[in-house]
């Protein structure tokens, strides 16, 4: 069943329970039946609040293109003030009132008090399962009244036993609903209100979530991580650190980490994941021939143009094109600008092993090629890039 279901039914239970008590309470006089009927009342008009939130609460349109997720939370909060209302009134009437119970009906009461225990019971078990099931929030809380009618039933419950044993203990174990009611409805507003308040989701669920994340070996830091839960939805910001230098296989890595972060948290709704490179500033080289411009081939290459974040240093180079691929794999460079990538295979190998990017350029100015390696960044895709050259 939907949410929207379970609601209606805990209306439907609650409606009848309050009008059962109400008329057997004023029969006999139970100021604690009379305080529960009361409770299953607010109860009644916190189910049509739970109804019409979970009815409209995945509702998106182009003015809340998030959904109406928080509007559940907010029949939260209803509820629990309902539940106070309850509380205090029926306190109210304990301390002030005069109470005595008609002891001819105390069968009926209990009677009464014996099946609200049972409904009620069964009710929130069922709906807290739905709750859970559903994820929604605002269900989770109305099975927690339910279950206040069970406890608060079963006061009323000893309150007619005392009553067939001859003790007039009504007003007091009024006092104990009122307690019980009150309690339930200021943990709720407590919930709710953080919530409201973009409280962090729990620690088992952000565990949950560092859990998947640390399954890729590619992530090597969690440096932010920001859960927060709307309506039973949970919206996520995370920045991570991730190793590698294909631009195309890293936005391959965070699909794949958002597609499992899904199915392992199926509430996540919403989930921002920015990615940092692990190591520092990549090392951008250019590979120049004797003249000092970009060098047309690597067989041509005399010198190494080596920038790094805060310098520059040039080196000589060895002459056959496998040499010249290991010291740029011995100087940890990500990028090697030259006019075209070697055709020595196993210069292609060794930088290709490394992940090293050859881009390959028409420019001959070593500095332009670097401004047009920064601007083209985001193209890079294969280690060896093709078709670049002149």
């Amino acid at each position: 069943m939907r949410k929207e279901h379970w609601a209606l039914i805990s209306l439907v239970v609650n409606l009848l329970q309050a009008l059962v008590k109400l008329v057997v309470g004023v029969w006999t006089g139970s100021l604690s039946l009379i305080g529960e009927a009361v409770h299953s009342a607010a109860d009644s008009m916190a189910s049509v609040i739970a109804y019409i939130t979970v009815k409209f609460s995945e509702h998106k349109s182009e003015r809340f293109p998030y959904g109406l997720y928080r509007l559940e939370n907010l029949g939260s909060i209803a509820i629990a003030f309902f539940l106070l209302l309850a509380s205090y009134e029926i306190m109210g009437r304990a301390i002030s009132g005069s109470v005595k119970v008609k002891e001819d009906t105390a069968l009926a009461g209990l009677s009464v008090a014996l099946l609200s225990m049972v409904s009620s019971l069964t009710l929130s078990l069922l709906e807290r399962r739905a709750a859970k099931k559903l994820n929604s929030p605002t269900l989770m809380a109305d099975s927690y009244h339910t279950l206040t009618d069970f406890f608060g039933s079963s006061l009323v419950f000893l309150s007619f036993l005392g009553l067939m044993l001859g003790f007039q203990w009504d007003r007091y174990f009024a006092g104990g609903v009122a307690l019980l009611i009150a309690y339930t409805g200021l943990s709720i507003l407590k919930k709710e209100v953080s919530i409201l308040l973009d409280v962090s989701a729990d620690e088992e669920t952000l565990e949950r979530i560092r859990s998947v994340i640390n399954s890729f070996p590619q992530v090597k830091e969690i440096k932010h991580l920001f859960v927060r839960a709307s309506g039973g939805r949970l919206f996520m910001d995370l920045t991570i650190k991730v190793e590698g230098k294909d631009f195309y296989e890293i936005h391959h890595l965070i699909d794949t980490i958002e597609e499992k972060l899904r199915k392992a948290i199926p509430q996540l709704e919403m989930a921002f994941i920015h990615y940092e490179p692990a190591t520092d500033t990549p090392k951008v080289a250019v590979l120049m021939n004797g003249q000092k411009q970009v060098a047309p081939s690597f067989r041509e290459a005399r010198y190494l143009l080596l920038f790094s974040k805060d310098s520059k240093e040039l080196l000589p180079l060895p002459q056959k094109e496998e040499d010249i691929a290991r010291l740029v794999v011995d100087r940890n460079i990500s990028i090697l600008i030259s006019g075209h990538h070697p055709e020595d295979p196993h210069a292609k190998t060794i930088l290709g092993s490394k992940g090293v990017f050859v881009w390959e350029t028409c420019e001959k100015n070593p500095y332009r090629a670097v401004s047009e390696v920064v601007y083209n960044l985001g193209n890079v895709q294969n280690p060896i890039k093709e078709g670049q050259g002149c």
